[in-house]
């Protein structure tokens, strides 16, 4: 049972690693090569919280980052948008709401930080999809009292008819 449970949980883990929607504590740490900035969700939509991360540490660049900062003028947000440090030395984080006016494309913002270091985010924004139609939940009918309610009502009384005759004839037939 505890290997059953096991390969579940890595199965699990293995998929929405592989899905590109893990939160940037499972998707790795900030700094690995090539993966200096998270962003959560991505992709994301208008109107939603997004978080960005950027590891500042740089192989160039031996002084650690006092602050970081994200570009947010192509995402029609502020120019300078102050990032708050982690526990992690160099590492910075910062959550935007998107303007519900964004269009839908690719944005990639640039991060700044204080020791010289600088990283392009890349940013998918999705369409907010359009509400579900309204196709009602039956409450809407103005049809009352009609011929369906009769059938129906007849087939009710038909069941419950056939029903006490298969009960009675259990009853007379267990006695003999």
């Amino acid at each position: 049972m505890r290997g059953v449970i096991y390969a579940a949980a890595t199965a699990g883990l293995a998929a929405a690693l592989l899905a590109g929607g893990a939160p940037a504590a499972l998707a790795g740490p900030a700094g690995v090569p090539g993966q200096t900035v998270n962003i959560f969700p991505n992709p994301s939509a208008p109107g939603t919280s997004t978080t960005f991360q950027v590891n500042c540490s740089s192989q160039s660049s031996a002084s650690p980052a006092s602050s970081a900062t994200l570009s947010g003028t192509q995402l029609g947000l502020a120019d300078q948008i102050p990032m708050q440090s982690t526990s992690q030395q160099n590492v910075f984080v910062t959550t935007v709401v998107l303007p519900t006016s964004l269009a839908p494309g690719t944005y990639n913002p640039q991060i700044n930080c204080s020791n010289g270091v600088s990283a392009s985010a890349t940013l998918q924004v999705n369409a907010v999809p359009s509400p579900a139609p309204p196709t009602g939940d039956g409450a809407t009918s103005t049809t009352t009292n009609g011929w369906l309610t009769d059938i129906g009502l007849g087939l009710l009384g038909v069941g419950a008819v056939t029903a006490g005759v298969i009960v009675r004839r259990h009853r007379t037939g267990s006695r003999t």
